[in-house]
Parts: C-alpha cells; structure tokens; sequence
C-alpha cells in the first residue's frame, strides 16, 4: 500500500504540457501546483498498472501545522502563521487517517481522500489520459538519465 500526501481534491492549476519545467513563466505557485496535478496524475497512473496488486491512497489532509516557513518572504511567513493559528490541523489530527489506511486498505486499486472526505475519480485533475501521457514522459525522462550514468 502506498499513502501519497497529496492535494487531491483541488482543482487549481495543471500540467503546462508545453513546459513542463516552467522555463518560460515560473511562478513558485504555478510550481506548486503543477507539481500537485503531477503528483495526483502519476499516483492514478500507477494504480492503473496491470495486475498491479498495490493499493494506492491520494490523500490531502488539509491545511496543517507543520512545514518550515524559511524560505518564504517574512510578510507571507507572517500571514501563513497567523491563518494556521487560526485553522490549521494538529499535525497528530492530519496523519490519523493514514494509520487507518494502513490497518485497513482500502479494496479499490486507487483511492482519494481530501480532508476526511471521498474525491470522485472522475475529477478532471485525475484524468486517466492525462496520467498515462505524464507516466509516458516521465518514463522517457528517466530512461535518459539511466542512459547518462
């Protein structure tokens, strides 16, 4: 069983198929949240695979009190703090679910969970085609950097 941290469940952002290393617009948000779609696409991706007897979990736990800050310009370190005083999860209150999917995989190869609740895999950020070209690239990029070593 794998259980991915995840965004699953938001459907801001998407894969620039066109530039997928941002050469051309990088924004650390555009990044992060094509690196979200990417991540939910190569989980489906995976859990597509044929006789594939591993289940796989997308899960968002939401916004959580945990992560450092540094990096961040001190005004949004500010605000980020000041929000997550005010609705952020107890990091012990976002990993609980894992222990039960863990205990308990779920039957279906692929499963998403946002914050307690179920996500159709029918969401367009979940797209089966999508998940396949990405896993297609992904494996093509990687076969280049075996090819290097």
């Amino acid at each position: 069983m794998i259980v991915n941290i995840a965004g699953v469940g938001i459907t801001k952002g998407g894969i620039h198929w066109g530039d997928l290393q941002l050469e051309h617009g990088y924004g650390m948000v555009a990044a992060q949240l094509q690196a979200g779609r990417a991540n939910d696409l190569l989980g489906v991706a995976f859990a597509a695979r044929r006789d594939n007897p591993i289940r796989y979990v997308l899960y968002h736990p939401g916004f959580t009190r945990s992560g450092d800050l540094s990096p961040l310009p001190p005004v949004l370190r500010a605000s980020i703090r000041a929000a997550a005083r005010l609705s952020a999860r107890p990091v012990t209150e976002s990993v609980a679910p894992i222990h039960d999917f863990i205990d308990r995989p779920p039957s279906a190869p692929l499963t998403a969970i946002d914050r307690d609740k179920p996500v159709p895999l029918t969401l367009s950020t979940l797209d089966p085609a999508d998940a396949e070209r990405l896993a297609g690239i992904t494996g093509s990029l990687l076969a280049t950097i075996r090819g290097r070593s």
